[in-house]
């Protein structure tokens, strides 16, 4: 072993964006999408179809449950045992922004 391996701050740090990996898992990981992100993203919808506002925050339960889960399948161990909230925060955000681009793009569609 070499002694920056041991001192390199740089070995607890990802080589990859996690918000956009947990993102994908949880659009493409067929457990996870059909048990538990359908629901949700179907309700999503719902609500924005009806004219109602959603807050991006409705969507960290979901976020958490997909985090676990991901951690589960793909144990690594630069991933910390929960999300940090500005990470949750920020999951949420992406995750809230491509169901309401999703949602536009449907309502182009229909006029």
């Amino acid at each position: 072993m070499k002694a920056f391996e041991i001192t390199d701050p740089q070995k607890d740090k990802l080589d990859f964006d996690l918000h956009d990996d947990v993102i994908f898992f949880m659009n493409n990981d067929p457990e996870f999408y059909r048990q538990s992100y359908f629901p949700v993203q179907h309700k999503f919808h719902s609500i924005c179809e009806a004219g109602r506002e959603i807050n991006p925050k409705s969507l960290r339960s979901v976020v958490k449950r997909a985090y676990e889960s991901y951690k589960s399948k793909f144990p690594m161990p630069q991933l910390k045992e929960k999300l940090e909230e500005t990470d949750l925060d920020e999951i949420c955000e992406k995750l809230y922004r491509q169901e309401i681009d999703y949602v536009d793009q449907q309502k182009q569609r229909e006029h």
